[in-house]
């Protein structure tokens, strides 16, 4: 979602107008007027959905040439709208704070193709970073990832029961990761096929197979720890790209190397390595929800009053 803000001549304000109410995915359009450079101006603003960002710029486009600053679009998280009535009446229920919660979490699960294509070069890089043995590149893989979005909107959507929203988020995140195992498979194929590698012959470092086949106490405490701090970057706004990185230590390097392993045909560290990413994203799961619920308690209490003492 973008806020556009259009500064106009009061003569084009009707037009530009006119022309925004006539784009269905436009809202929240507001007529004001200023003073621009000791000139009498009309300010008009709207909400415009970001697939109809290019399709509002080129309309408006047709009405005049732009100068510079006449026209601009700040990107919006989200929105949420409210009776104020409704407010009074759900206010014990922290209604705001977890409608956002909710209208985020709905947003960041959607399928899109930049995300694939970031699972894709995520999984491309840790499987170039487990062959050659580079941890660093595993680094670079894990803050590319953006599989953050869809953990937390599993998490949410449980806890909030929509259960069609859970779905959804769980297809964004397995296919995601599917793009990476698949993407994995098929590079570890191409460098046996070209003589850089020796096919059959298992090349990964042994602490890195143990890393992502082995299921272990701090395998879950990992996991558990990662999904406590990415609900709480989720809610609060807070340090979301390094917490992406510590969620997808969980996810990306397991993906990567069960590509691998499939491709060099030892089923059996396939396996592994799926049933390690399994159990992470189940224990970043339980460890998601369980936050947000005592979140979600601990805001209810402080908004309760305060005895006075006397």
């Amino acid at each position: 979602m973008y806020k556009l803000t259009a500064i106009c001549p009061p003569d084009m304000t009707k037009k530009v107008k006119a022309l925004l109410q006539e784009e269905p995915e436009t809202s929240n359009i507001v007529t004001m007027q200023a003073v621009v450079a000791d000139t009498e101006k009309d300010i008009v603003t709207a909400f415009v959905r970001r697939d109809a960002t290019d399709v509002v710029i080129g309309h408006l486009r047709t009405l005049r040439q732009w100068d510079a600053g006449e026209l601009s679009f700040i990107e919006v998280d989200l929105e949420v709208h409210r009776d104020l009535k409704q407010l009074d009446e759900d206010e014990e229920d922290d209604t705001i704070g977890w409608e956002m919660v909710l209208n985020l979490a709905h947003a960041e699960s959607r399928l899109t193709w930049w995300y694939l294509m970031f699972m894709a070069v995520a999984g491309l890089i840790a499987a170039v970073g487990l062959i050659q043995n580079l941890p660093v590149l595993l680094v670079g893989a894990m803050s590319l990832s953006p599989d953050l979005a869809p953990t937390n909107s599993i998490a949410v959507a449980l806890t909030a029961g929509a259960f069609h929203d859970f779905r959804r988020s769980l297809r964004t995140l397995a296919l995601g990761l599917g793009a990476a195992t698949a993407v994995a498979f098929l590079l570890t194929l191409f460098l046996e096929l070209t003589g850089v590698i020796e096919s059959g012959t298992f090349y990964v470092s042994d602490h890195l197979v143990t890393f992502v086949t082995v299921v272990n106490v701090s395998t879950i405490i990992v996991a558990l720890a990662a999904g406590v701090a990415a609900m709480v970057a989720f809610v609060t706004g807070q340090a979301r790209g390094a917490v992406g990185v510590a969620i997808s230590v969980t996810t990306i390097p397991a993906a990567a190397y069960a590509g691998i392993a499939l491709a060099d045909r030892s089923l059996g560290l396939g396996a592994a390595a799926i049933g390690v990413l399994l159990v992470n994203v189940v224990c970043l799961t339980l460890a998601q929800i369980l936050t947000l619920v005592i979140v979600r308690a601990w805001r209810a209490r402080k908004r309760q009053p305060q005895p006075v003492s006397g």
